[in-house]
C-alpha cells in the first residue's frame, strides 16, 4: 500500500512539475507596457501579454510576462498603446475589395506629389507583379502643369507594373517596368500609328499615344482565377492595415480554394467565412459540411439569402430553409425595410417550429429599419443582427435607436462594413455606432464605446459560432490583435475615425506594422 501510494506521490509530483516548466518555458511573442483592453469580463484590462505558439499564454503584468522572455522571444514595447482583439468584419465582399485596387482613380488629383501618394498606397497592398491600371489623370489641374514622366512613378513602382490613362484616353504614362515588358525600352521600337515619346538621349519618358496605347493594353491582365487570387491577396493585404484579423464573406461566390492557397502559400492574413447562396445548400450539405467547417483560417458552412419583403415568396423560402437547416447549416438572409425584416423573421419562426430549438443562430443581414414589434422576435429566434453602421449613418431610422433598443431586448448584434460597397475601417464603424445613437436629450441611449467594439469583435466571433476561439484577449485563444494610435475609450469621440493601426498580430504572427 505504502509503494502504491509512493507511486502516486511521484506521479503527481511529476505532473506538477511538467506544468511549472511549461507555465516558465519562455514564450514566442511578449508585448509589455501596454494598456490591454481584454473585453473579458473577468479580466478586463491588464499590462501585457505573451504568446506561445498561435495562442494566447498569458494576460497580465508586465512583471509576469517579462519572465517568459527567452533568447528567441519577439518583444514588443506598446509604449502604453491600446491593445484591443483583432476586428471581425462580420458583412464583406472580400475579392471586391481587393479589385478596387486593381483600378486607381486620379481625377481629382492636384499635384504630381499627390498622385504619387495615391500610387504609393495602392502598392501597400497588391502581390508584386500586379499592374496599376485606371487613372484619367489630367496635368492641366496640376502645380507645375507639366506632362508626368516615368522618373515621377518609377521609384513607388519597382515591382508593379503601371499603365494609367490620361482624361485623354488616347494617351497614358507608363512605368520603366510596363514600358520593358512592352518592348518600348528598346531604342528603335517604334508603333504603327502611335507614339512612344522619348527624351533627347532616345529614351522613353513614360508618355505614350495612338496606338501605342492599344498595343499596351494587350500586356494587362485579363479576368481568370489568377486575377482574383490577387484580389484575395490585395484584399487579405489590406485587412491586415486596418487591423481586421478575421472576415464573414457574404458575397456568396464560393471562393474557399482561392483563400485555401492563399493559405497554402503563406499570405493570408484574415480568417474568412465563406459563404454561397441558399439555393446551392445541397452542395455543402452532399459534402458534410455543416455550419463554421473548416479550420482556423478558412471556414465554410454559411447560406446568403435576399428578402425583398414579399410575403408571396415565404412557401418557396422556406423550401430551401428547412432543409438546408436541419443539415446543420447557418442561414443569413438580407433584410432592409419593416416587411422584409418581418418576413424573414416569420420565415424563422417557422423554420424553428418545424426543426425545433437548436444553436443554429439565424442571421438578418443590414437588419435596417426593423418594426419595433419585431425587436423580441430576434432574442426570442436567437437572430443575430449583422448591422453595419457607417453604411447607414446619417440616414433615417424608423427606430432611431436600434443598436442600444437590440442591445437592451437581450438579442445579438454584430459588426461589419458591407464593404468593398462601402469603406472598410472598423473605426469609422465604431465612431458611426456610437454617434447614431448620441444625442444631448438621449446620453441615456446611446452606446457607448465598448459596446461598439464588443459587436466588432466577441459579437461578431458569436456571429460564425466561433466565441470561444477568438474575439476577446483571453488565456488559450487564438492570438489575434491589434495596437492602436489612440485610446478609443478616452479620446473625444470625433477622434475616433482619425485613429490608426499600429501593429496587426493574426496567428500569433505580426502580419502588419506602421513604419
Amino acid at each position: 500500500m505504502t509503494k502504491k501510494l509512493l507511486q502516486i506521490s511521484f506521479t503527481l509530483f511529476f505532473i506538477f512539475q511538467i506544468q511549472i516548466l511549461s507555465q516558465t518555458k519562455p514564450a514566442d511573442l511578449v508585448i509589455f507596457n501596454a494598456n490591454v483592453r481584454t473585453l473579458d469580463k473577468k479580466m478586463p484590462k491588464a499590462e501585457a501579454i505573451a504568446v506561445s505558439g498561435n495562442k494566447i499564454s498569458i494576460v497580465g503584468t508586465n512583471k509576469e510576462i517579462r519572465e517568459l522572455i527567452g533568447e528567441k522571444t519577439k518583444t514588443i514595447d506598446a509604449k502604453g498603446k491600446l491593445i484591443l482583439p483583432g476586428f471581425n468584419d462580420s458583412h464583406v465582399h472580400f475579392l471586391g475589395i481587393g479589385r478596387k485596387f486593381f483600378s486607381i482613380d486620379l481625377k481629382n488629383v492636384k499635384t504630381p506629389l499627390e498622385a504619387v501618394e495615391k500610387i504609393k498606397f495602392y502598392v501597400k497592398f497588391l502581390p508584386k507583379n500586379h499592374w496599376i491600371l485606371g487613372g484619367f489623370w489630367d496635368n492641366a489641374n496640376w502645380n507645375p502643369n507639366n506632362l508626368p514622366t516615368k522618373e515621377l512613378i518609377d521609384a513607388a513602382t519597382p515591382e508593379n507594373p503601371v499603365f494609367i490613362y490620361k482624361k485623354n484616353p488616347n494617351i497614358a504614362l507608363v512605368n520603366s517596368l510596363a514600358l520593358k515588358l512592352a518592348g518600348f525600352d528598346k531604342k528603335g521600337k517604334e508603333i504603327k500609328n502611335g507614339v512612344i515619346e522619348r527624351d533627347e538621349n532616345g529614351e522613353p519618358t513614360g508618355i505614350i499615344r495612338g496606338e501605342a496605347v492599344r498595343f499596351m493594353k494587350a500586356f494587362t491582365p485579363k479576368l481568370s482565377n489568377k486575377l482574383e487570387s490577387a484580389a484575395a491577396e490585395t484584399a487579405t493585404n489590406y485587412a491586415a492595415f486596418l487591423g481586421i484579423t478575421s472576415v464573414q464573406d457574404v458575397h456568396s461566390d464560393d471562393n474557399t480554394e482561392i483563400f485555401r492557397e492563399l493559405q497554402r502559400q503563406g499570405k493570408l492574413k484574415t480568417r474568412v467565412y465563406d459563404c454561397i447562396t441558399l439555393p446551392n445548400w445541397e452542395k455543402l450539405a452532399n459534402a458534410g459540411i455543416k455550419h463554421a467547417s473548416g479550420d482556423a483560417m478558412v471556414r465554410r458552412g454559411c447560406l446568403k439569402h435576399f428578402s425583398d419583403g414579399e410575403f408571396e415568396v415565404l412557401p418557396d423560402l422556406l423550401k430551401m430553409m428547412i432543409p438546408a437547416d436541419k443539415a446543420d447549416l447557418q442561414i443569413m438572409v438580407h433584410a432592409i425595410g419593416n416587411r422584409a425584416n418581418q418576413v424573414v423573421l416569420d420565415a424563422f419562426e417557422q423554420v424553428e417550429k418545424t426543426n425545433g430549438k437548436k444553436d443554429r443562430r439565424f442571421r438578418i443581414e443590414h437588419a435596417h429599419n426593423f418594426r419595433q414589434e419585431d425587436l423580441k422576435r430576434f432574442s426570442s429566434t436567437n437572430t443575430i443582427a449583422s448591422m453595419q453602421p457607417h453604411l447607414f449613418f446619417g440616414g433615417v431610422f424608423n427606430n432611431s435607436k436600434p443598436y442600444r433598443d437590440l442591445l437592451a431586448s437581450g438579442a445579438k448584434i454584430s459588426f461589419g462594413s458591407d464593404a468593398s460597397i462601402t469603406d472598410f475601417n472598423p473605426l469609422l464603424g465604431i465612431y458611426a455606432a456610437v454617434m447614431q445613437n448620441n444625442s444631448k436629450d438621449s446620453m441615456d441611449q446611446s452606446i457607448s464605446v465598448e459596446e461598439a467594439v464588443r459587436a466588432y469583435t466577441i459579437g461578431s466571433a458569436y456571429a460564425e459560432f466561433q466565441e470561444n476561439v477568438k474575439g476577446t484577449l483571453t488565456v488559450g485563444k487564438l492570438a489575434d490583435m491589434i495596437i492602436l494610435s489612440e485610446d478609443i475609450f478616452t479620446i473625444p469621440t470625433e477622434k475616433i475615425r482619425e485613429t490608426k493601426v499600429l501593429t496587426t498580430i493574426v496567428d500569433g504572427k505580426i502580419v502588419y506594422q506602421s513604419k
